[in-house]
Parts: C-alpha cells; structure tokens; sequence
C-alpha cells in the first residue's frame, strides 16, 4: 500500500538522487547498498502527509523527509555494528558485508548527509530533528545495558525507536505552520506508533515471525522482561494488550487534531497497516488473538 501514494515514489527518488550525488569510491558503494535495501519509509511518509495535512507542500518538505530517512538508515547500519547484526531486511547488513569500520564510517556519512539536508529550515525544526538523534543515541545507550522493568524498557524504546516517529510528524507540522496544539498532536501520534511499532517488533521476534533481520545479540525486549515473573503466554497477552492501547492513543491523537482529513486517514491508514500486520502474525499463535 505505501508504494502506491505518490509521495512514496518521491522519497525514493530523492534517495536515488543521494546515491547518484554520493562519492564514487568506497563509502559511496556502501551508501549505495544501505539505501538501495528496499523499505516501507513509513517515517517521511508521516512528515510529508504531516506537513500536507495543514497546508504544506510535499515538495517544500521533502528534504526534511529524506533527512529522517538518512538518520533512521544510520541507526540501523549502527544497531547492526552494536548488535552484531549479520542480516537487515533480508540482505547481509552493512557490517557483515563491508566490515566495522566501513559501516561505522557510513553511518557518520549519512548523519551529516541528513544535517545538510535539514539545515534550510527554520530553526524549530532542525531543533526538533538533532533533538530526536540525542534521544536515538541516549537509547541506544540505554540498550547495552540490563533493562529490568518495564519503566526501563519504555525509557529506552520510546527514545531509541519512538522518538524518530514523533519527531517526523512533528517536523511536518512545523514546516506548514500548524497550530501549537495540532503539533502536539501530531507528536503524540508519531510516540504512540514508534512504540506500537517496536512493541510489535518484539512480539514477532517471539513469535519466530521471518523480519528479515538477525543479529548475533539480543535486545531485552518487553515479552523477555515479562516472561522473567509470567508465564510466556501472560508475557504476550500484556505485549498484546501494550500494542492495541498505543494505537487507539494514535488513532485517538488524530482525530483529536486539526488539518486536512485526506492526510489524517493516509496517517490513520499506516498504523492500519500496521495493525494488519500484527493481527496476521499473531495467527501464528492463535491462543493470543
């Protein structure tokens, strides 16, 4: 469903436009590799239908978007160096491909890559963006070390993961001049569906759902730190229960807010999406649906 909005095709474009500006040498052919692997980019897509739903332009805020998407690939090329990750999005990763230092070095590549791109809008938003790479680094952080409770897994996911999310649909609404409280909105919209997403994200790792992904280290996810005082089947259903409170908050958020109602049902249609697919996998363990 997402390559079929039109703003998909642009981001793509604008990440082909990256590969071909890159350098012709090694960094640039991990570049290359990093954002040719194929993605949903669910994360500008709410930035740009963000910045449209309050009268913004798709075109004035796409540098923005694939800014997102540079830093959200820098993460991942940097999770797999912390993680020991042999496998993202069904390929060899970028570390098990071209070695650490290469992948360490393209990830500093594509975080400044991402500064640049940023750095034509008005201060709130670049605020905003190196706000949300400080929290992804700070839960990153949070990750190498023991997560014991519950508190301490949200802490560290809802900066780590959550906060890219919220930053995106924030971005957007300030870029088109939203009101404070739409913004704020907004916001909570992208927190509730970043955790949702990684809550979701831990289940099917449970679940033995294919991710495409497979790392050599593990994260202590929530169903981990619940199954450490429950039952498996009672650690899932909280997990379950945890992934449908933080998208009714996001759908909630939505429709709490102002802005175009076209841009909030294609925002309301990716946690859909989202849903849809938790709902398929959790089939595999009928017990918890």
């Amino acid at each position: 469903m997402f390559a079929d909005w039109e703003e998909h095709g642009m981001i793509e474009n604008g990440l082909s436009a990256i590969v071909d500006e890159s350098p012709k040498s090694d960094i640039g052919e991990v570049v290359a590799y990093v954002l040719s692997s194929p993605g949903k980019r669910v994360r500008p897509l709410i930035l740009l239908f963000s910045a449209q739903a309050f009268g913004g332009d798709s075109r004035q805020a796409l540098d923005a978007g694939l800014a997102i998407e540079l830093v959200h690939a820098a993460s991942l090329v940097h999770d797999d160096i912390l993680d020991s990750g042999v496998e993202r999005r069904g390929a060899p990763s970028a570390v098990e491909r071209f070695g650490l230092e290469a992948a360490l070095l393209t990830g500093d590549y594509l975080i400044s890559k991402s500064i640049d791109l940023v750095s034509s809008y008005g201060q709130p938003v670049i605020r905003t963006f190196a706000g949300a790479c400080m929290k992804m680094a700070e839960g990153e952080m949070m990750d190498l070390s023991r997560i014991s409770s519950p508190k301490d897994y949200y802490h560290c996911v809802s900066r780590k993961t959550a906060s890219l999310f919220a930053a995106s649909a924030r971005m957007g609404c300030l870029i088109s001049g939203a009101a404070t409280e739409d913004v704020s909105r907004f916001e909570q919209y992208g927190m509730h569906l970043g955790l949702a997403y990684q809550i979701l994200d831990d289940m099917e790792e449970v679940l033995g759902v294919d991710q495409g992904k497979r790392s050599l280290k593990k994260s202590f996810t929530l169903p981990r730190v619940h199954s450490e005082r429950l039952s498996q089947d009672q650690a899932m259903e909280l997990c379950k229960d945890a992934v449908e409170s933080h998208f009714s908050a996001a759908q909630d958020s939505l429709q709490a807010a102002g802005g175009s109602e076209e841009m909030k049902m294609r925002l309301s249609s990716i946690a859909e999406q989202m849903t849809d697919r938790w709902v398929n996998e959790c089939k595999l363990q009928s017990h918890l649906c």
